[in-house]
């Protein structure tokens, strides 16, 4: 399967979630390899959401960088930002407005982590394009935890 890949630089406000949200979808729905409809699109909107969601909160004033690589029926979303703090996936309690989007990515991808940077961290999630979506909730029943960091 031949390779593909977006690269972005967004400012570190709001505007750079739908932003993001947009440009990934456009992308990988132009690649041959991922068909239009495919779960995988939805997914990787809501993981591309969730991640730059977080480094939008905890990047300061620099910008953030988002990569998504198609590679080997395995799409990987990378989302880097300046800060030191490793996210943790945790349950929010159920009056919390906030704290869920960790635990999305970790439910939906088929694989995501954290790798500490240079200078800050990356965030990561890659999608299986050829297995098929977990059926019904039975992902949900438990935390995802960190499966691997490379």
């Amino acid at each position: 399967m031949e390779a593909h890949q977006l690269t972005l630089t967004l400012p570190p406000t709001p505007v750079a979630v739908p932003t993001a949200r947009r440009r990934m979808r456009e992308a990988i729905t132009a690649w041959p390899a991922v068909p239009t409809a495919s779960e995988a699109v939805h997914t990787a909107e809501l993981v591309v959401s969730e991640l730059v969601t977080n480094a939008v909160r905890y990047a300061g004033h620099q910008p953030i960088s988002v990569v998504a690589q198609l590679s080997d029926a395995v799409l990987r979303v990378e989302v880097s930002d300046v800060s030191r703090t490793l996210p943790k996936p945790a349950l929010p309690s159920e009056d919390s407005e906030g704290g869920r989007g960790l635990f999305l990515v970790g439910v939906l991808a088929d694989r995501f982590g954290t790798t500490p940077t240079d200078s800050g961290k990356c965030c990561w999630a890659e999608i299986d394009l050829a297995a098929p979506p977990p059926a019904g909730t039975a992902a949900a029943l438990s935390l995802p935890t960190q499966r691997s960091c490379t």
